[in-house]
């Protein structure tokens, strides 16, 4: 109880000590050097700083991980898109480039003609697909994006030499 009546004087000697001016008078910066002097001062945890460091390194190595993840993502996904590119895109596409546009065939030629045109490219489809059926699964998938792959280099490089 007692001890209680002396901390509630201190405090309130602290609150009419205190100068809101900005800085401290003389007796309330020699009360303090006196109070100082007379207890022993409150002390961090020894491991405080340790504690922070490591948290710290953490919580970088945490981010890190996530940059290089969202990074990979991005590059498969890039990967992907490219080579759905590469399997989707038509095999005549530099022939197409060439041609004629097709509402001037259409015109040109008869609708018996248009309709047997038609007809010979879905049954030229319909054989290609078969034959890369019959290359086998996964290695004949394989295979056919390397012949792709391959292909496409080739007219590249044949397109930028003719320029």
């Amino acid at each position: 109880m007692i001890q209680n009546i002396e901390d509630e004087k201190k405090k309130m000697n602290r609150r009419r000590n205190d100068d809101f001016s900005g800085g401290m008078t003389e007796e309330a910066l020699m009360e303090l050097i006196r109070q100082v002097e007379a207890e022993e001062m409150l002390h961090a945890p020894k491991q405080l700083k340790g504690n922070i460091f490591d948290e710290l390194w953490r919580e970088r190595r945490a981010a890190k991980k996530r940059q290089v993840f969202t990074y990979r993502a991005k590059v498969l996904i890039a990967m992907a898109a490219a080579l759905a590119v590469l399997i989707f895109m038509p095999d005549d596409r530099a022939e197409s480039v060439q041609k004629v546009s097709v509402q001037q065939q259409e015109e040109e030629e008869s609708l018996e003609q248009i309709a047997q045109r038609r007809q010979q490219d879905r049954d030229d489809d319909w054989e290609r697909y078969l034959a890369a059926r019959e290359r086998g699964g996964v290695k004949g998938f394989f295979d056919g994006i390397n012949e792709a792959v391959t292909q496409f280099g080739t007219d590249l490089y044949n397109n930028i030499n003719q320029q």
